[in-house]
Protein backbone atom coordinates (compact mmCIF):
# COMPACT_ATOMS: atom_id res chain seq x y z
CA UNK A 1 0.00 0.00 0.00
CA UNK A 2 1.49 3.36 -1.02
CA UNK A 3 1.67 6.29 1.37
CA UNK A 4 -0.98 8.14 -0.61
CA UNK A 5 -3.30 5.17 -0.24
CA UNK A 6 -2.49 5.07 3.48
CA UNK A 7 -3.51 8.70 3.83
CA UNK A 8 -6.67 8.10 1.83
CA UNK A 9 -7.54 5.08 3.97
CA UNK A 10 -6.97 7.06 7.17
CA UNK A 11 -9.25 9.80 5.89
CA UNK A 12 -11.98 7.31 4.95
CA UNK A 13 -11.65 5.59 8.33
CA UNK A 14 -12.00 8.94 10.07
CA UNK A 15 -15.14 9.81 8.11
CA UNK A 16 -16.65 6.40 8.93
CA UNK A 17 -16.00 7.00 12.63
CA UNK A 18 -17.77 10.36 12.42
CA UNK A 19 -20.70 8.83 10.56
CA UNK A 20 -21.10 5.94 13.02
CA UNK A 21 -21.00 8.40 15.92
CA UNK A 22 -23.88 10.32 14.37
CA UNK A 23 -21.96 13.60 14.48
CA UNK A 24 -23.06 16.23 11.99
CA UNK A 25 -20.76 18.47 9.97
CA UNK A 26 -22.30 21.44 11.79
CA UNK A 27 -21.30 20.04 15.17
CA UNK A 28 -17.72 19.56 13.98
CA UNK A 29 -17.59 23.11 12.66
CA UNK A 30 -19.09 24.54 15.83
CA UNK A 31 -16.55 22.99 18.19
CA UNK A 32 -12.84 22.72 17.55
CA UNK A 33 -12.66 20.41 20.55
CA UNK A 34 -14.97 17.85 18.93
CA UNK A 35 -12.99 17.96 15.70
CA UNK A 36 -9.73 17.57 17.59
CA UNK A 37 -10.91 14.58 19.57
CA UNK A 38 -12.22 12.81 16.48
CA UNK A 39 -8.97 13.53 14.64
CA UNK A 40 -7.12 11.84 17.50
CA UNK A 41 -8.15 8.37 16.38
CA UNK A 42 -6.92 8.96 12.84
CA UNK A 43 -3.66 10.45 14.14
CA UNK A 44 -3.03 7.52 16.47
CA UNK A 45 -3.43 5.07 13.59
CA UNK A 46 -0.58 6.61 11.59
CA UNK A 47 2.97 5.33 11.77
CA UNK A 48 5.88 7.71 12.23
CA UNK A 49 5.72 11.32 13.40
CA UNK A 50 2.66 13.34 12.42
CA UNK A 51 3.28 16.73 14.06
CA UNK A 52 6.01 19.34 14.31
CA UNK A 53 7.20 22.11 16.62
CA UNK A 54 9.50 24.64 14.94
CA UNK A 55 11.63 26.43 17.54
CA UNK A 56 13.74 29.59 17.27
CA UNK A 57 16.52 30.13 19.81
CA UNK A 58 18.44 33.41 19.44
CA UNK A 59 22.09 34.10 20.04
CA UNK A 60 24.09 31.31 18.40
CA UNK A 61 26.61 29.39 20.48
CA UNK A 62 30.26 28.74 21.19
CA UNK A 63 30.78 25.45 19.30
CA UNK A 64 33.35 24.06 21.78
CA UNK A 65 30.85 24.65 24.59
CA UNK A 66 27.80 23.47 22.67
CA UNK A 67 28.87 20.22 20.99
CA UNK A 68 30.27 17.41 23.17
CA UNK A 69 33.41 15.40 22.49
CA UNK A 70 32.19 12.53 24.67
CA UNK A 71 28.96 11.54 26.34
CA UNK A 72 28.73 14.54 28.66
CA UNK A 73 27.30 17.72 27.21
CA UNK A 74 29.29 20.93 27.78
CA UNK A 75 28.05 23.97 29.63
CA UNK A 76 25.81 25.48 26.95
CA UNK A 77 23.83 22.31 26.18
CA UNK A 78 24.04 20.70 29.62
CA UNK A 79 20.31 21.22 30.32
CA UNK A 80 19.58 18.70 27.53
CA UNK A 81 21.69 15.93 29.08
CA UNK A 82 18.83 13.61 30.07
CA UNK A 83 17.20 13.76 26.63
CA UNK A 84 20.60 13.42 24.97
CA UNK A 85 21.38 10.32 27.03
CA UNK A 86 18.04 8.83 26.00
CA UNK A 87 18.86 9.34 22.32
CA UNK A 88 16.04 11.82 21.78
CA UNK A 89 18.20 14.75 20.61
CA UNK A 90 20.46 15.20 17.59
CA UNK A 91 22.85 18.16 17.66
CA UNK A 92 23.73 19.25 14.11
CA UNK A 93 27.36 20.29 13.91
CA UNK A 94 28.80 22.52 11.14
CA UNK A 95 25.34 23.74 10.13
CA UNK A 96 24.95 27.06 8.32
CA UNK A 97 22.25 29.67 8.76
CA UNK A 98 21.76 31.49 5.46
CA UNK A 99 21.72 35.24 6.13
CA UNK A 100 23.03 34.60 9.62
CA UNK A 101 23.01 37.54 12.01
CA UNK A 102 20.55 40.18 13.13
CA UNK A 103 17.69 41.63 11.18
CA UNK A 104 15.61 39.33 8.99
CA UNK A 105 13.56 37.34 11.45
CA UNK A 106 11.24 35.51 9.06
CA UNK A 107 14.09 34.00 7.04
CA UNK A 108 14.88 31.76 9.99
CA UNK A 109 12.00 29.44 9.05
CA UNK A 110 12.52 30.18 5.38
CA UNK A 111 15.48 30.64 3.02
CA UNK A 112 17.59 33.51 1.57
CA UNK A 113 14.83 34.50 -0.86
CA UNK A 114 11.67 34.36 1.26
CA UNK A 115 9.58 37.00 -0.46
CA UNK A 116 6.36 35.59 -1.82
CA UNK A 117 6.97 32.16 -0.26
CA UNK A 118 5.60 30.26 2.73
CA UNK A 119 7.80 29.65 5.73
CA UNK A 120 8.39 26.11 6.94
CA UNK A 121 5.82 26.12 9.74
CA UNK A 122 3.12 27.62 7.52
CA UNK A 123 3.81 25.09 4.78
CA UNK A 124 3.46 22.24 7.26
CA UNK A 125 0.15 23.75 8.33
CA UNK A 126 -1.06 23.47 4.75
CA UNK A 127 0.14 19.88 4.35
CA UNK A 128 0.23 17.74 7.49
CA UNK A 129 -2.05 20.19 9.34
CA UNK A 130 -4.61 20.86 6.62
CA UNK A 131 -7.36 18.86 8.36
CA UNK A 132 -6.78 20.31 11.83
CA UNK A 133 -8.86 23.16 13.30
CA UNK A 134 -5.84 25.50 13.44
CA UNK A 135 -3.50 25.07 10.49
CA UNK A 136 -0.47 26.65 12.14
CA UNK A 137 -0.09 28.19 15.59
CA UNK A 138 2.64 30.85 15.64
CA UNK A 139 3.69 31.55 19.24
CA UNK A 140 6.30 33.99 20.51
CA UNK A 141 7.49 35.86 23.54
CA UNK A 142 8.31 39.26 22.04
CA UNK A 143 6.00 41.47 19.94
CA UNK A 144 8.48 42.14 17.12
CA UNK A 145 8.94 38.44 16.44
CA UNK A 146 8.00 37.62 12.84
CA UNK A 147 9.37 34.19 12.05
CA UNK A 148 6.55 33.08 9.79
CA UNK A 149 5.49 34.14 6.33
CA UNK A 150 2.52 33.52 4.05
CA UNK A 151 3.25 34.68 0.53
CA UNK A 152 4.13 38.37 0.65
CA UNK A 153 2.80 38.80 4.19
CA UNK A 154 4.78 38.40 7.38
CA UNK A 155 2.84 36.75 10.20
CA UNK A 156 3.39 38.35 13.62
CA UNK A 157 3.79 35.83 16.40
CA UNK A 158 1.03 35.52 18.98
CA UNK A 159 2.51 36.90 22.18
CA UNK A 160 -0.64 36.87 24.32
CA UNK A 161 -1.36 33.48 25.91
CA UNK A 162 -5.07 34.28 26.09
CA UNK A 163 -5.17 35.18 22.40
CA UNK A 164 -3.43 31.90 21.59
CA UNK A 165 -6.07 29.97 23.51
CA UNK A 166 -8.89 31.95 21.89
CA UNK A 167 -7.51 31.10 18.45
CA UNK A 168 -7.08 27.43 19.31
CA UNK A 169 -10.56 26.87 20.61
CA UNK A 170 -12.31 29.13 18.14
CA UNK A 171 -10.74 27.15 15.29
CA UNK A 172 -8.95 30.24 13.97
CA UNK A 173 -6.21 30.35 11.38
CA UNK A 174 -3.41 31.23 13.80
CA UNK A 175 -0.79 33.89 13.40
CA UNK A 176 -1.64 37.04 15.29
CA UNK A 177 -4.55 39.34 14.62
CA UNK A 178 -6.95 40.82 17.13
CA UNK A 179 -7.96 38.99 20.24
CA UNK A 180 -11.31 37.26 20.30
CA UNK A 181 -13.35 38.50 23.30
CA UNK A 182 -12.31 36.37 26.29
CA UNK A 183 -14.62 33.61 27.43
CA UNK A 184 -15.45 32.78 31.01
CA UNK A 185 -13.97 29.34 30.51
CA UNK A 186 -12.97 27.37 27.44
CA UNK A 187 -14.09 24.18 29.15
CA UNK A 188 -17.49 25.63 29.97
CA UNK A 189 -17.91 26.96 26.44
CA UNK A 190 -17.48 23.48 24.96
CA UNK A 191 -18.97 21.44 27.75
CA UNK A 192 -22.50 21.09 26.38
CA UNK A 193 -21.39 19.99 22.91
CA UNK A 194 -18.79 17.56 24.15
CA UNK A 195 -20.98 16.14 26.90
CA UNK A 196 -23.52 15.26 24.20
CA UNK A 197 -20.72 13.66 22.21
CA UNK A 198 -19.75 11.44 25.17
CA UNK A 199 -22.94 9.43 24.73
CA UNK A 200 -21.80 8.43 21.24
CA UNK A 201 -18.21 7.44 21.99
CA UNK A 202 -16.48 4.45 23.49
CA UNK A 203 -14.60 4.44 26.76
CA UNK A 204 -11.24 5.22 25.10
CA UNK A 205 -12.56 8.44 23.55
CA UNK A 206 -14.28 9.39 26.81
CA UNK A 207 -10.96 9.03 28.62
CA UNK A 208 -9.30 11.26 26.02
CA UNK A 209 -11.98 13.91 26.51
CA UNK A 210 -11.40 13.91 30.25
CA UNK A 211 -7.65 14.21 29.68
CA UNK A 212 -8.13 17.15 27.30
CA UNK A 213 -10.40 18.99 29.72
CA UNK A 214 -7.92 18.51 32.56
CA UNK A 215 -5.11 19.93 30.41
CA UNK A 216 -7.20 22.96 29.46
CA UNK A 217 -8.14 23.64 33.08
CA UNK A 218 -4.45 23.55 34.03
CA UNK A 219 -3.56 26.08 31.34
CA UNK A 220 -6.46 28.36 32.32
CA UNK A 221 -5.37 28.23 35.94
CA UNK A 222 -1.82 29.15 34.94
CA UNK A 223 -3.09 32.20 33.07
CA UNK A 224 -5.76 33.50 35.43
CA UNK A 225 -4.25 32.67 38.82
CA UNK A 226 -1.40 34.49 40.46
CA UNK A 227 1.74 32.34 40.14
CA UNK A 228 4.36 32.01 42.88
CA UNK A 229 7.65 33.79 42.31
CA UNK A 230 8.45 37.06 40.58
CA UNK A 231 6.11 36.82 37.56
CA UNK A 232 2.49 36.99 38.78
CA UNK A 233 -0.25 36.95 36.20
CA UNK A 234 -1.98 40.34 35.98
CA UNK A 235 -5.79 40.71 36.05
CA UNK A 236 -6.01 40.91 32.24
CA UNK A 237 -4.77 37.28 32.00
CA UNK A 238 -1.44 38.24 30.37
CA UNK A 239 1.61 36.89 32.20
CA UNK A 240 4.59 39.17 32.63
CA UNK A 241 8.27 38.46 32.10
CA UNK A 242 10.21 36.57 29.50
CA UNK A 243 10.59 33.37 31.52
CA UNK A 244 6.93 33.11 32.51
CA UNK A 245 5.76 33.83 28.97
CA UNK A 246 8.18 31.33 27.45
CA UNK A 247 7.06 28.53 29.72
CA UNK A 248 3.37 29.26 29.31
CA UNK A 249 3.75 29.36 25.53
CA UNK A 250 5.39 25.91 25.71
CA UNK A 251 2.38 24.69 27.68
CA UNK A 252 0.04 26.04 25.01
CA UNK A 253 2.10 24.49 22.21
CA UNK A 254 1.86 21.08 23.88
CA UNK A 255 -1.84 21.59 24.56
CA UNK A 256 -2.46 22.30 20.86
CA UNK A 257 -0.74 19.08 19.85
CA UNK A 258 -2.17 16.97 22.65
CA UNK A 259 -5.74 18.00 21.87
CA UNK A 260 -5.19 17.53 18.12
CA UNK A 261 -6.08 21.15 17.45
CA UNK A 262 -2.95 21.76 15.36
CA UNK A 263 -0.20 19.69 13.76
CA UNK A 264 2.23 22.58 13.17
CA UNK A 265 3.30 24.89 15.98
CA UNK A 266 6.13 27.40 15.95
CA UNK A 267 7.55 29.05 19.03
CA UNK A 268 10.16 31.79 19.27
CA UNK A 269 12.06 32.29 22.49
CA UNK A 270 13.02 35.91 21.83
CA UNK A 271 14.07 37.58 18.58
CA UNK A 272 17.15 37.96 16.41
CA UNK A 273 17.38 41.59 17.50
CA UNK A 274 18.05 40.36 21.05
CA UNK A 275 16.10 43.18 22.66
CA UNK A 276 14.26 40.85 25.02
CA UNK A 277 15.12 40.99 28.70
CA UNK A 278 16.21 37.77 30.41
CA UNK A 279 14.67 37.83 33.85
CA UNK A 280 15.50 34.31 35.06
CA UNK A 281 19.30 34.45 34.89
CA UNK A 282 21.51 35.23 37.88
CA UNK A 283 21.83 38.90 36.89
CA UNK A 284 18.77 39.89 34.82
CA UNK A 285 19.84 41.68 31.65
CA UNK A 286 19.22 42.34 27.98
CA UNK A 287 20.14 39.40 25.80
CA UNK A 288 22.04 41.81 23.54
CA UNK A 289 24.43 42.83 26.32
CA UNK A 290 25.79 39.37 27.02
CA UNK A 291 26.91 38.26 23.60
CA UNK A 292 28.50 41.60 22.67
CA UNK A 293 30.55 41.86 25.87
CA UNK A 294 32.19 38.46 26.14
CA UNK A 295 35.62 40.06 26.50
CA UNK A 296 34.48 42.32 29.31
CA UNK A 297 35.34 40.85 32.74
CA UNK A 298 32.15 42.38 34.13
CA UNK A 299 30.22 40.03 31.82
CA UNK A 300 32.30 36.91 32.41
CA UNK A 301 30.18 33.77 32.04
CA UNK A 302 27.06 35.66 31.01
CA UNK A 303 26.94 34.38 27.45
CA UNK A 304 27.35 30.74 28.52
CA UNK A 305 24.55 31.25 31.02
CA UNK A 306 22.31 32.80 28.36
CA UNK A 307 22.71 29.92 25.91
CA UNK A 308 22.25 27.34 28.67
CA UNK A 309 19.08 29.17 29.74
CA UNK A 310 17.66 29.04 26.22
CA UNK A 311 18.45 25.34 26.09
CA UNK A 312 16.64 24.88 29.40
CA UNK A 313 13.53 26.27 27.70
CA UNK A 314 13.96 23.68 24.97
CA UNK A 315 14.42 20.99 27.60
CA UNK A 316 11.18 22.00 29.30
CA UNK A 317 9.36 21.82 25.97
CA UNK A 318 10.75 18.31 25.40
CA UNK A 319 9.88 17.35 28.99
CA UNK A 320 6.28 18.40 28.47
CA UNK A 321 5.98 16.59 25.15
CA UNK A 322 7.46 13.44 26.69
CA UNK A 323 5.14 13.66 29.70
CA UNK A 324 2.13 13.71 27.37
CA UNK A 325 3.45 10.83 25.28
CA UNK A 326 3.86 13.12 22.25
CA UNK A 327 7.61 13.17 21.69
CA UNK A 328 7.76 10.02 19.59
CA UNK A 329 5.05 11.37 17.26
CA UNK A 330 6.37 14.93 17.10
CA UNK A 331 9.49 16.32 15.43
CA UNK A 332 11.03 19.32 17.18
CA UNK A 333 13.28 21.29 14.81
CA UNK A 334 15.26 24.15 16.34
CA UNK A 335 17.30 26.82 14.56
CA UNK A 336 19.12 29.97 15.64
CA UNK A 337 20.07 33.22 13.95
CA UNK A 338 23.86 32.82 13.90
CA UNK A 339 26.78 30.71 14.99
CA UNK A 340 29.79 32.77 16.10
CA UNK A 341 27.96 35.53 17.90
CA UNK A 342 30.82 38.05 17.95
CA UNK A 343 31.23 37.86 14.16
CA UNK A 344 27.50 37.54 13.47
CA UNK A 345 28.45 34.63 11.29
CA UNK A 346 26.10 32.01 9.93
CA UNK A 347 28.69 29.29 10.35
CA UNK A 348 28.46 26.66 13.12
CA UNK A 349 24.88 27.66 13.87
CA UNK A 350 23.34 25.55 16.66
CA UNK A 351 20.60 23.46 15.05
CA UNK A 352 19.01 20.53 16.81
CA UNK A 353 16.27 18.01 16.10
CA UNK A 354 14.45 15.98 18.74
CA UNK A 355 11.72 13.33 18.94
CA UNK A 356 10.03 11.71 15.97
CA UNK A 357 12.47 8.82 15.49
CA UNK A 358 15.56 11.03 15.43
CA UNK A 359 18.93 9.30 15.66
CA UNK A 360 20.44 10.96 18.72
CA UNK A 361 23.97 12.24 19.18
CA UNK A 362 26.11 14.68 17.22
CA UNK A 363 25.73 14.73 13.45
CA UNK A 364 28.19 16.67 11.28
CA UNK A 365 26.13 18.10 8.41
CA UNK A 366 29.09 19.56 6.54
CA UNK A 367 27.80 23.11 6.11
CA UNK A 368 24.23 22.27 5.07
CA UNK A 369 21.68 24.97 5.80
CA UNK A 370 18.24 25.31 7.34
CA UNK A 371 16.65 24.52 3.98
CA UNK A 372 18.22 21.04 4.07
CA UNK A 373 16.91 20.65 7.60
CA UNK A 374 13.41 21.68 6.56
CA UNK A 375 13.49 19.41 3.53
CA UNK A 376 14.56 16.44 5.67
CA UNK A 377 11.99 17.05 8.40
CA UNK A 378 9.21 17.73 5.90
CA UNK A 379 9.85 14.43 4.14
CA UNK A 380 10.03 12.62 7.47
CA UNK A 381 6.57 13.98 8.24
CA UNK A 382 5.34 12.85 4.80
CA UNK A 383 4.31 16.41 4.02
CA UNK A 384 4.85 15.73 0.33
CA UNK A 385 2.36 12.83 0.30
CA UNK A 386 -1.32 12.31 0.81
CA UNK A 387 -4.21 14.50 -0.36
CA UNK A 388 -2.35 17.76 0.46
CA UNK A 389 1.06 16.66 -0.80
CA UNK A 390 0.93 18.94 -3.83
CA UNK A 391 1.09 21.90 -1.44
CA UNK A 392 4.46 20.81 -0.03
CA UNK A 393 7.15 23.35 -0.73
CA UNK A 394 10.33 21.71 -2.05
CA UNK A 395 12.99 23.47 0.02
CA UNK A 396 15.91 21.98 -1.84
CA UNK A 397 16.96 18.57 -3.07
CA UNK A 398 19.69 18.02 -0.45
CA UNK A 399 18.60 16.18 2.68
CA UNK A 400 20.55 15.41 5.84
CA UNK A 401 21.54 11.76 5.74
CA UNK A 402 21.38 9.80 8.99
CA UNK A 403 19.23 12.29 10.90
CA UNK A 404 16.42 9.80 11.47
CA UNK A 405 16.68 6.12 12.34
Amino acid sequence: MSYKDCFDKERRDFLRIVKRAGISAGALQASAMIGGVMLARAAEAQTGPTKCVSVFMPGGCTPAKFFPTGSTLPIQTLPLQAHYNAGRVALLKNATMMQGGHGVMFTRFNDPNPWGKQSFDVNLGKTIGANFPVKCLNLGTTPVTELSREGNAQIPAITSPQTALDILFAGGSGGGGGSIPPRKSLVDAHYAAVNDLKNKLGQHEKNKLDSHFTAIREIEDAITTTNPGTCPAPPNTAVTGFDATSKLMSDIAVLALNCNLSASVSIAFGTDEHLHFLDAVAKPRSSHDSHHNQGNPNYAGFYDEDVAYYMSLTRQLLDKLEAKGLLSSTVVAQVSDMGNVDAHSGQNTPFLVAGGGVRGGVLDVGGLTQTSLFQTVGLRLRADQGPNGAAFRNWQSTTIAGLFA
